[in-house]
């Protein structure tokens, strides 16, 4: 098993990445690394910052994972700041920014950055859904998980019951984790 370190203090991404990853006989490892993360629109540079960051801070091979949700509709908005918006909104707050929109896609940039001594490799994905009219399914997670849609059939993420990383999502880790099982 090839051991590789995640840097997240996140233990849901830590399962879902360990996960995916054991079929390739890739074992990540987490640490938490505080770093002040910069103020882009662009998921990338963040998450290569972060990465650059956490190996001059640790001196070993490491890998960060981050992403944005961009809405056409509204410019693009909230980009990387989704994580801030879950706190800031509620269901009826999106809803209410996309009223009278017909363009209700959403686009996930899922971003991995690896980065060592010699190699600093970037993965992008961009995962497309849609925004629902209403929320819908059950659980506990942000509430997007239930306004939002990768689903053929229209489900909801919560509805979808996505456990781990959906089908839309997982190029994005196969492509890195066949390479890192050949670095």
């Amino acid at each position: 098993m090839k051991k590789v370190l995640y840097i997240t203090g996140n233990q849901k991404k830590l399962d879902n990445a360990k996960a995916f990853l054991a079929e390739y006989d890739i074992e990540p490892e987490s640490r938490k690394v505080e770093s002040d993360e910069i103020q882009s629109n662009d998921v990338v540079a963040i998450a290569v910052q972060k990465a650059r960051d956490a190996y001059m801070k640790l001196q070993q091979p490491l890998f960060v994972n981050d992403a944005s949700w961009r809405i056409p509709a509204l410019n693009g908005f909230p980009g990387p700041y989704m994580r801030y918006i879950v706190d800031w909104f509620n269901t009826d707050d999106l809803l209410k920014l996309m009223e009278g929109k017909a363009d209700r896609t959403i686009i996930l940039k899922d971003t991995i950055v690896f980065k060592d001594g010699d190699i600093e490799k970037i993965f992008t994905n961009d995962v497309y859904g849609v925004l629902l009219d209403a929320p819908a399914g059950e659980g506990d997670g942000p509430f997007v998980t239930k306004l939002i849609s990768f689903d053929d059939k229209g489900l909801s993420i919560a509805e979808a019951k996505v456990v781990g990383y959906s089908d839309k999502e997982k190029p994005l880790w196969q492509e890195f984790a066949e390479w890192y099982k050949d670095a």
